[in-house]
């Protein structure tokens, strides 16, 4: 079975690269794009998956001229085209860098269509932060019973 999800650390070395974890390169090679993401923490799609992305973004009837000006100028006005190199490195330009608050220690997080990149500091205070959060949610969705599956998979 493959997950598409998983997260991997990794180090930001002196010239502002991180390493895509070895497992995850087949998928995320080529041509990319990087972009601010919803938190601080850097975005990495593919170019496909980014236009779907910023047509989204762009173009809702729920937002205001003003707020999709703003979503334009936080995520769309920030992607940027990179490629990775032959040892699976990309560049994290430094704008994006400074706006995800990476230092040295990373998490390269896979989400369903994207890499996020993390400080990892950064990404467990958060987390810590939010914990009455996901707490309250995952008691909503009665959290006990999310994880009880007979041999069947039914819940």
């Amino acid at each position: 079975m493959e997950l598409k999800t998983g997260n991997y650390p990794t180090t930001l070395d002196d010239k502002g690269r991180v390493s895509i974890p070895a497992r995850l390169r087949d998928r995320y090679s080529g041509e990319l794009v990087i972009t601010w993401g919803m938190k601080p923490c850097a975005w990495v799609m593919k170019p496909d998956v980014w236009e779907r992305v910023a047509e989204k973004l762009t173009n809702s009837d729920l937002i205001t001229e003003e707020e999709r000006l703003l979503i334009e100028h936080k995520y769309v006005n920030q992607a940027q085209v990179l490629e990775a190199d032959k040892a699976g490195r990309i560049p994290i330009p430094a704008t994006v860098r400074r706006y995800a608050r990476l230092t040295k220690e990373c998490l390269v997080i896979s989400a369903e269509n994207r890499l996020e990149i993390w400080d990892e500091e950064f990404f467990f205070s958060f987390l810590e932060d939010n914990q009455e959060a996901v707490q309250a949610a995952m008691n909503k969705m009665g959290s006990l019973k999310l994880f009880r599956v007979n041999a069947g998979g039914n819940g």
